[in-house]
């Protein structure tokens, strides 16, 4: 697929002209690299997604780069950080080639990871593919190409993974290149491909509608998510901030809270299931621990440490019971995700599921996280819902 740049990219509401004051130097943004040791590497490259009809597949950038418009002529792609700011003006490209999808797309999600937070939303826009990673500037970047424009729903955090949806852009096989930007002075920072952290490096997830079905008729599709924020907290580390590990903890002995996040858009869907995915390590338990709510409003960016940490409903929704090692725990949340509301997403009906996981008992437990290598074994929220069956 190809694109043709047709003009400015300045009808997005977003600052492209030249900020004043200095822009970073070259190699100023890697330094926010972070620690390698808390992320485990992608057990295998996978470039280029394949996945059965009705499945779920990925592809990993195969090219990005950040532009600095107070150092036009400069390029940087070959940094660890991607960067979108409005004053000094930066702004980020990424490519993604998809192949082998084998049916439509049912949705499509584009997820970067933050490095650095800020108050502002992010906003991606499709542009021409006419570009390379060792060559873009600011001055040569490719422009606003016409077709939808993605938007954050909510401001971007640090140390947590932002997502856009990218349904409108991303059809079916063929190569996708994306601008990302925020009208903020005070911009974000993002894991790029460059980075040795391969699991925070940029991804388009895509969701594939089935291929045994009768046009005119309701097939069962269903849209994976991901957690945009996952962490365990330790009463004996009780300021230090645990992002990024490979396990989620919870036990009651040492002192051990799990949290995670879903953004959720039904977008008018009725969902028929909703089903919390996770899954154990080595050791397993015998008396798992309950899934809470967490009280609105009480998970604030902060929200890192022990010390800090969100506050968890008196009832669990749930008790997970006996957990045995190395096994997929699945819980039930229809009702939870049907009762969620809110004004996230493009029609105003998103929201973001905010869960925690505690434990009465000394005998705790180890989940595998986002941040862990085997990309099956990561915690997942699947909604189950019915739609036309594609011509």
């Amino acid at each position: 697929m190809s694109l043709k740049a047709v003009g400015s990219a300045a009808g997005l509401g977003l600052l492209l002209v030249a900020g004043t004051g200095c822009g970073p130097e070259e190699g100023e943004a890697d330094e926010l690299e972070l620690a390698d040791e808390e992320v485990a590497p992608m057990s295998q490259e996978q470039p280029v997604p394949s996945a059965f009809p009705g499945g779920t597949a990925y592809t990993r950038a195969s090219a990005d780069a950040r532009t600095d418009a107070s150092l036009e002529n400069e390029n940087y792609g070959g940094t660890t950080r991607l960067r979108a700011d409005a004053s000094p003006a930066a702004e980020s490209f990424l490519r993604f080639d998809t192949a082998v999808l084998g049916a439509p797309v049912n949705n499509a999600k584009l997820r970067v990871y933050a490095a650095t937070g800020s108050k502002s939303t992010l906003t991606a826009w499709p542009v021409s593919n006419d570009w390379t990673e060792s060559t873009i500037t600011w001055d040569n970047r490719p422009l606003y190409s016409g077709g939808p424009v993605l938007h954050t729903p909510i401001p971007i955090e640090d140390e947590s993974w932002v997502e856009l949806d990218a349904t409108e852009v991303v059809q079916g096989d063929g190569i996708y290149s994306f601008g990302i930007g925020t009208g903020s002075p005070d911009g974000a920072s993002f894991v790029s491909r460059e980075s040795t952290l391969s699991q925070l490096r940029p991804i388009l997830y895509i969701n594939i509608e089935p291929s045994f079905c009768t046009p005119g008729t309701l097939v069962e599709s269903h849209e994976v998510n991901l957690p945009d924020r996952a962490f365990y907290v330790s009463e004996s580390s009780p300021d230090s901030r645990l992002s990024r590990q490979t396990s989620m903890w919870v036990d009651a002995d040492v002192g051990r809270e799990t949290f995670l996040s879903f953004i959720i858009d039904p977008r008018g869907r009725h969902i028929k299931r909703a089903v919390l995915s996770l899954r154990s390590r080595d050791d397993g338990t015998k008396h798992g621990p309950g899934l809470y709510n967490v009280v609105p409003g009480t998970w604030t960016p902060q929200s890192r440490t022990w010390n800090t940490r969100p506050q968890l409903e008196p009832s669990p929704i749930a008790e997970l019971g006996e957990v045995p090692p190395d096994t997929f725990v699945k819980l039930d949340v229809t009702g939870l995700v049907r009762s969620g509301s809110g004004t996230l997403g493009t029609n105003g009906t998103g929201f973001r599921l905010e869960l925690g996981l505690r434990s009465n008992s000394s005998d705790g437990v180890e989940f595998y996280s986002p941040y862990h290598g085997l990309d099956l074994y990561h915690p997942k929220l699947t909604l189950y819902f019915d739609r036309p069956c594609p011509p």
